[in-house]
Order: structure tokens, then sequence, then C-alpha cells
């Protein structure tokens, strides 16, 4: 498989993190609330549900979230990953699910209109939630696709840590628990369809 081609699926996000940190941050052309997750003006400005993922409050939110790239293309890697565009499509299914979650969470449970939510972590544990069954179980297909991911004990328990620390964390003030599960389970859902 070409090398190449094969890192595209983790450049591409990247860049766009990054792209939109130096539009927010440094060229002040927009405020990060313009862009986040706010549930209350999710149905009036829907184009909040992609760009939320891709902004960062600060450098160190932007970095912890490409160590989190980082960290799934080692995981792709040793699961022999045969699809040169499996993280792409994981992002576009867990954006939608994982919002539908949060706005479901906020508007119907908590009844919390005015969260907001920024980052790409929401994806990063949908992923390694993914991961973690994936590497458990095998998986060959994701939605007719052939990805043919192998059974690989090490990722799996590395995917534990991974996941254990990271809900700890998530418990921490400014960092969004509930983005954090709505990732993970939009992670466990992609796996099982």
């Amino acid at each position: 498989m070409n090398i190449k081609k094969q890192e595209a699926q983790f450049i591409i996000p990247s860049f766009l993190c990054f792209l939109l940190f130096i539009i927010i941050n440094l060229k002040d052309l927009y405020l990060v609330s313009d862009l986040s997750y706010w549930s209350s003006y999710l149905t009036n400005q829907p184009y909040r549900i992609l760009s939320y993922s891709f902004v960062h409050k600060d450098f160190n939110h932007l970095l912890s979230n490409i160590f989190g790239i980082i960290v799934v293309r080692y995981c792709f890697i040793n699961l022999k990953l045969k699809n040169i565009f499996l993280f792409l499509y994981l992002i576009v299914l867990l954006i939608p699910i994982q919002t539908f979650f949060l706005f479901v969470v906020d508007n119907f449970l908590f009844y919390n209109p005015n969260h907001l939510l920024v980052g790409f972590s929401g994806i990063i544990f949908g992923t390694f939630s993914f991961i973690l069954l994936s590497s458990h179980y095998g998986k060959e297909y994701i939605f007719n696709i052939f990805i043919d991911l192998k059974k690989n004990n090490e990722i799996y328990r590395l995917m534990i840590v991974f996941l254990s620390l990271g809900i700890v964390y998530s418990f921490l003030p400014t960092i969004s628990l509930f983005g954090h599960i709505a990732g993970i389970l939009s992670g466990f859902i992609i796996f099982i369809f």
C-alpha cells in the first residue's frame, strides 16, 4: 500500500484543526464561540455540526487532540489497516452521531441549551472505542467497505488504558465529559452496525 496515501487520512483532519486554530486564535477572524457546538444555535446554524470538532480553545487543547490522532495512527498500523480512508470514514460518521447524542442530552435530558463544546476529542474517543472493539473482535467491513482490521491484544489493552484515563480526565473542570461519552458511544454504534 502506498504510505503517502495512507497518511492523508491523518494529515487532513490535523491540517483542518491547525487551520481553524490559526484563523480563530492568530488571525482573529472568528471567535471560538462562533463555530462551537452550541445546542440552542445548532438548528439555526447547522454549520456548527461540522465546525465544532475542528475548533480548539487553546494551543494545549489542539496539541492534545493531535496527539490523539497520532495514537489512532499507531493503532491502525498495528491492526494492519488495509483501507486508506478509514479514519476519514470514521470522522464523517462520528460527527453526526456524536452531535445527535449531545443534542438529545442537552435539549431533552438536562435542558441545557447553552452547552458549548469544541475540539476533536469526541472523534478521538469515538475512534478509540471503535479500535477497542476492533482490536478485540477484529473487523472486516464497515458499512460494506473492506477494512480488514485484525485482532490485537496489545492494542486492546492500550485502548482500555487510554479510554479509562480519558474518562477520568473528563471529570476535570472545563473538560466535556458528555462530549467524550458521546464520542465513545458513537464509536461503539459504528462498530456494531
